[in-house]
């Protein structure tokens, strides 16, 4: 990559970057949509008991399977099967039976994978408990003896404390387990400050209206698209996004920046996007994939390339005055090093002749998430497939003159490349 210290390059790159002169953009924003927006998180907040969550969650049934983890339930007739399983497991049945704490100990020893799995996060969450406990546990019980699931359920009903053990070894949850859950965390100190700070950090109402925008435009472009309804809510980083042709949830906690108390637990490199500003140009990412085609068989460097390189032209598209680092999700500093190094990028994908490669190594080095592509730079930012690509489509377009409508339906990867005579810009 190239120096950063070309100051005066690297000002005049930013401002050509920014594309804030929205001049000779189309506003399609007079087009009325009636952007139906309901911000949910008051009414989280101001839940008091378990009836009003289940009120809630009845009203709003996306939210509770997508952001509050019901949709992850697996049913309980799998929770049985695998204990079925497991439990006629020879090994397993003889640790069941042994005669005394010590072969008890002795038998875990010798099967470590067992130990883990019956002893191990079980004890790391209930200090309160010894090893013992769990022999004086498995001791009494008759699981080993049980030849079928109806006796297995019938059993553990009966015998709540192994019940107990059980759903937490094999990570089964009842429904009423996870409402309870969910009351609980939602009742916590620490959620209390994810709500304030939602409230301080990130304005619904700014998304709403960046968002009403962003439709106008794309309602312009496709009269047929009706918006969707949009939700905002918080709940302690259950999901970050849900979205289909109906309805769109937002996670706003998911998007606080780095002022937030709280941050999802996801890689530094990826957490650095998640901030109000980044909201709606991503979510407008995945709003393209209703409209951007492409071919559905075998997949070349150069056809993810493109694909993504579509996405962030149709984000482009319906956000004129947004600048490309948040449509790419690259820091200024970043986007100054990829645009300064662009032929340099260019150079590698042809000389390592990545672009019609359908190694699924080389779609993952060079066009999925990554801190950074240390094949080319340690400074070069992970998915710069993706903004190379954007380079190529962006030039496909003044080229050809192609209309946006005619760019999402083009599934012909080297036709836009060939057309778009795309050619590093010099630096």
């Amino acid at each position: 990559m190239s120096k950063p210290w070309f100051f005066l390059l690297f000002v005049l790159l930013l401002a050509a970057c920014s594309n804030d002169d929205c001049s000779e953009n189309v506003d399609y924003s007079a087009v009325d949509i009636d952007l139906a927006f309901e911000d949910l998180t008051h009414a989280i907040y101001g839940i008091e008991s378990r009836e009003e969550l289940v009120s809630f969650f009845e009203e709003n049934p996306v939210v509770r399977d997508y952001f509050f983890g019901f949709g992850d339930l697996i049913p309980k007739q799998n929770f049985l099967n695998e204990v079925l399983r497991f439990t006629q497991v020879p090994k397993v049945k003889a640790i069941f039976k042994a005669p005394d704490f010590e072969r008890f100990q002795e038998l875990l020893d010798q099967n470590r994978d067992v130990r883990e799995y019956l002893t191990y996060e079980y004890l790391m969450a209930n200090k309160q408990k010894s090893l013992e406990d769990i022999y004086e546990l498995l001791k009494g019980s008759r699981l080993e003896d049980l030849t079928n699931t109806e006796a297995i359920d019938q059993y553990l009903e009966s015998n709540p404390e192994e019940y107990e053990y059980f759903k937490f070894v094999f990570g089964f949850q009842t429904p009423e387990d996870l409402l309870n859950e969910n009351f609980e965390l939602l009742q916590n100190p620490y959620v209390d400050t994810l709500y304030q700070e939602t409230l301080a950090l990130i304005s619904a109402q700014e998304v709403a209206y960046e968002l009403d925008q962003a439709f106008g435009r794309l309602k312009g472009i496709y009269p047929d698209f009706s918006a969707p309804k949009v939700q905002a809510v918080y709940s302690a980083f259950g999901k970050d996004l849900f979205l289909s042709d109906s309805l769109i949830v937002i996670g706003l906690d998911y998007y606080l920046g780095e002022e937030a108390s709280y941050r999802p637990n996801i890689y530094d490199y990826i957490l650095n996007r998640m901030s109000p500003d980044h909201l709606v140009p991503q979510l407008m990412q995945f709003m393209s994939l209703r409209y951007n085609k492409t071919k559905q068989d075998s997949r070349t460097v150069l056809d993810e390339m493109i694909y993504y390189g579509k996405a962030m032209a149709f984000a482009k598209q319906m956000l004129p005055c947004v600048n490309d680092s948040l449509i790419i999700g690259y820091s200024r500093q970043q986007l100054a090093d990829a645009t300064v190094s662009e032929a340099l990028i260019w150079s590698h994908f042809v000389e390592e002749r990545l672009l019609y490669s359908e190694d699924p190594t080389a779609i993952t080095r060079y066009i999925d998430e990554r801190p950074s592509v240390l094949e080319i730079d340690k400074r070069c930012p992970g998915r710069i497939g993706q903004w190379l690509g954007w380079q190529i489509v962006n030039a496909y377009m003044k080229e050809t003159g192609a209309d946006f409508k005619e760019l999402m339906a083009e599934t012909d990867a080297q036709k836009i490349l060939m057309q778009s005579k795309y050619r590093p810009r010099s630096r």
